[in-house]
């Protein structure tokens, strides 16, 4: 019997929620760090005479900066584990979010949006694997759908932060707020142990047992699984992988340039629609809360019908949803399509935050969920300069309709090449 076996006959208990409620504050203030520069953007471009040209580039460079960070810490999380890869995240993303309140221009804000890009690329696919390693197989879906629902509390935070602050003190204050989250370093290192599983797959089987013990699980003895195969990103490519990895490549990318680009520039397209910044930021805080009620439905359901049912229907009415906001002329439209935009993108987001660990092993899932979050950075890089060239070229309508199609792509890849993970351990999964 493998250790990882006491886990998977677990009951939930107090530890798995602590875990839950830390993972979902390091998560939320990653999306505060990701999402803020959304919210500023208007008022920079305003402050600083800058074209929508020039301001894409400030939000590509933390993409850039996320796409090394989602690369490269997933594979460093394979190799020294996945609880020190976090806490260096947590530390990018915290300081150099904040540090963007003293930027004196462009240049200077750019550097800084990359180097906490590294922090809020690398955290996500670690986190996720991580919590997925250690809830049993009968709530491991829901537990983290549940950790990347709160981005979008994250996300309304910060929306409703800067509609309040940004008017009476300006688009530097908002950035401040990213000094809290260093606290959440403390709280990793003292109450989040390393992976079980990632501690069977390097050997260090004693640590392990220890870490059980120490935490109050119910070690079960027997033969203890004792691995040290070399993490190869090569493996994401063999026979028995390809078509799971083409698949969650093509998903990444797609959700992640139709998230970004609709979310992102949704303040500043209004505003440049006529609104003023004050109702542009208001109407995005509306959107943007419906997000809530769209992650918590996709956790509901998730270990109900499956991963698969989930992300097709969602991403399919999302893309529909796209369309009719392209052709929307009113408030109230507006507020429709948009609202059902953010309930089935972020919906759809959930499941594929915790479909994507279910599908590689332990020895390759950092790597393999930080190579598909890296798809998902290579879209957010492209679209902050190809929708300011579709929003400023061709309208409101051309640059959904493009959003419409994408979001049909993820769905049919997904229904073709997905495999439904409901009801399985991790391991039966990846044999």
């Amino acid at each position: 019997m493998a250790i990882y076996e006491s886990l998977e006959k677990s009951e939930i208990r107090a530890f798995h929620y602590k875990f839950l409620g830390i993972g979902c504050l390091a998560w939320a203030f990653n999306a505060i760090a990701v999402m803020i520069i959304s919210y500023a953007l208007p008022s920079i471009l305003k402050d600083w005479n800058l074209s929508m040209e020039a301001s894409s580039l400030i939000a590509m460079s933390h993409y850039v900066g996320m796409f090394i960070g989602a690369s490269f810490c997933g594979m460093i999380a394979d190799r020294i584990g996945r609880k020190p890869t976090t806490m260096l995240a947590v530390f990018l993303y915290s300081i150099f979010t904040g540090l963007c309140a003293f930027a004196w221009n462009s240049i200077s804000l750019m550097i800084f949006r990359f180097l906490a890009g590294l922090g809020t690329g690398g955290i996500m696919p670690v986190l996720s694997a991580w919590m997925s390693e250690y809830i049993p197989t009968h709530r491991r879906g829901r537990f983290v759908a549940i950790l990347e629902s709160s981005w979008s509390f994250g996300a309304l935070f910060i929306s409703i932060f800067s509609w309040l602050m940004i008017p009476l003190y300006g688009w530097r204050s908002i950035f401040f707020i990213a000094f809290l989250s260093v606290f959440f370093i403390f709280l990793i290192k003292n109450y989040i142990p390393e992976s079980i599983r990632f501690l069977e797959e390097k050997g260090r089987t004693k640590e392990a047992l220890c870490t059980l013990k120490k935490y109050g699980f119910k070690v079960f003895r027997g033969k203890h699984k004792e691995t040290r195969k070399k993490v190869s990103v090569k493996e994401l490519f063999s026979e028995q992988f390809l078509k799971r990895t083409i698949m969650l490549w093509v998903l990444w990318f797609c959700i992640a340039y139709t998230y970004h680009g609709i979310f992102v520039w949704l303040p500043t397209i209004l505003f440049k629609q006529g609104f003023t910044i004050v109702k542009a930021l208001w109407y995005t805080t509306l959107i943007t809360a419906v997000q809530v009620p769209g992650y918590l439905s996709a956790a509901y359901l998730i270990e109900k019908i499956g991963r698969k049912p989930i992300l097709v229907s969602y991403m399919i009415i999302a893309g529909i949803a796209s369309y009719f906001f392209g052709t929307s002329s009113t408030e109230l439209s507006i507020l429709v399509f948009g609202s059902a935009i953010s309930f089935f993108n972020l919906g759809a987001w959930a499941v594929t935050y915790a479909y994507t660990p279910e599908l590689y092993p332990t020895r390759i899932r950092g790597t393999g969920t930080g190579y598909a979050g890296a798809m998902a950075r290579i879209a957010g890089i492209l679209t902050p300069s190809f929708t300011a060239f579709l929003v400023s070229s061709f309208g409101t309508f051309q640059t959904f309709l493009v959003f419409f199609i994408a979001h049909f792509i993820a769905a049919a890849f997904v229904l073709v090449l997905g495999i439904e993970t409901k009801g399985r351990t991790l391991e039966e999964i990846s044999a």
